[in-house]
This record gives C-alpha cells, sequence and structure tokens, in this order.
C-alpha cells in the first residue's frame, strides 16, 4: 500500500500554543484572562503566524486583545500584544 506524504506538513500536523503557553508568555493567570473563541494560523511562504484573542476580565473598556505568534523552526516564538478595535482593526 502506497500512502503520499504530502499531506504530512499542514496546517493542521502544527502542535500550536496552548491557553497555558500564552498564560505563561503574558506572565498572567487563568482568572485574569477570557480567551475569545479559537486561535487561528496565517501561513505565506516566508512565515507562520499564530493569533489567539482575549480580554483582560477586570478592564473597564473591555478591549478586546490578540496575541501574536511566529512560527521558528518547531517552536512557536512569543512576539507581542495588540489591542484591537471592535471592527476588526489594530488599535493605534
Amino acid at each position: 500500500m502506497f500512502i503520499n506524504n504530502t499531506a504530512a506538513m499542514t496546517l493542521i500536523s502544527f502542535i500550536f500554543p496552548t491557553d497555558k503557553d500564552i498564560l505563561r508568555d503574558l506572565k498572567e493567570e487563568s482568572q485574569t484572562i477570557n480567551f475569545i473563541g479559537e486561535g487561528s494560523i496565517s501561513q505565506n511562504v516566508e512565515e507562520t503566524k499564530f493569533y489567539r484573542n482575549f480580554k483582560y476580565r477586570f478592564d473597564k473598556e473591555n478591549t478586546i486583545r490578540q496575541v501574536v505568534y511566529f512560527k521558528k523552526g518547531l517552536m512557536w516564538e512569543f512576539k507581542r500584544v495588540i489591542s484591537i478595535q471592535n471592527n476588526g482593526e489594530i488599535a493605534g
């Protein structure tokens, strides 16, 4: 039986940062963060990024934030946290 291994490197095969990893990198505890939905991955020829949206539970402005990771070899590198406006644009 011949098995085609081309599908072995699909996005689904990537192990991405868990909520526990994100909390560690943000230096936060689970009681202070509400994660929103699922994480997402974007990939092009040069880079692969992982995004995960969250809110701080005690943020009176209710700002949505997004943690960003870049794929470096087999590992994910924490890059930054950005604030997102309600219409999906990056807040300046």
